[in-house]
């Protein structure tokens, strides 16, 4: 916990047994070959998205997993809430945009004098090896504590442009390198800039693909001691409909 909170990222090895590996990878495989997905995007990136839905046998159990539970207990506590499930593969050469997963993170304060600060985490498993030669996650650590300059961040956008000023500023700072392999787990703060990659042919029947869950610290959680209850508002609001003010402001 030290170390994840000194650097931002942790790796864990071992967290997936082989058995599990296995039967998330045939999972997508099978789901690759019949074209179906739903995201494919233009830095090679595809994704699946309804897998709670879809998979639960296989996506449930993955949620506050055993292997990255105590770092989520110890940073979140009970506010600890999942805020989405996905799966990727890249097929191809895969070089990730340069991004934050939290990049409001330094800004909450904007929303109001007296609005919530909140943290959120990403876990993602990885179902193949990452070597120096196929595949790597790469960090920022220095601007885990420190935010990215605001002439830099202000281009900060989803971009497959290798020459947008923020791809650029991140491509010219110190990094630190991680290689998972298949069963690993890598823990991260997601307001770290991060980037992943796949270098080169898969093996034979091995093509990379891993799992992503991201949490947030919610600061209303169920077991807060509060005077009133928020079950009927949800029911019949649903959760995104319980906040009013969440369209962008003009």
């Amino acid at each position: 916990m030290d170390k994840l909170e000194r650097d931002g990222f942790l790796l864990v090895p071992g967290a997936l047994d082989s058995t599990t590996v296995n039967a998330w990878r045939e999972m997508l495989y099978r789901r690759h070959a019949t074209g179906v997905h739903d995201i494919a995007n233009s830095v090679g990136n595809y994704a699946y998205d309804q897998l709670l839905e879809e998979e639960p046998e296989l996506a449930r159990p993955l949620i506050g997993h055993g292997s990255v539970a105590p770092f989520l207990k110890e940073a979140l506590g009970r506010q600890c809430q999942l805020r989405s499930f996905r799966a990727h593969l890249n097929r191809a050469d895969y070089l990730q945009e340069w991004h934050l997963d939290f990049y409001q993170y330094w800004h909450q304060k904007r929303e109001g004098r007296h609005a919530a600060e909140t943290v959120c985490m990403n876990t993602t498993f990885y179902l193949t090896d990452n070597t120096p030669e196929t595949g790597r996650l790469r960090f920022l650590p220095e601007f885990f504590k420190s935010p990215v300059p605001e002439d830099v961040f202000k281009h900060f956008r989803y971009t497959d442009d290798r020459d947008n000023p923020f791809q650029k500023w991140c491509d010219a700072q110190e990094h630190v390198d991680l290689y998972p392999m298949a069963g690993d787990a890598v823990v991260f703060f997601s307001h770290i800039p991060h980037q992943g990659a796949k270098l080169g042919d898969d093996p034979d029947g091995l093509i990379r693909c891993n799992i992503v869950l991201h949490y947030q610290a919610n600061p209303m959680f169920p077991g807060v001691g509060f005077v009133s209850r928020s079950v009927h508002t949800l029911e019949t609001l649903g959760f995104e409909g319980s906040f009013p003010f969440a369209a962008p402001q003009a």
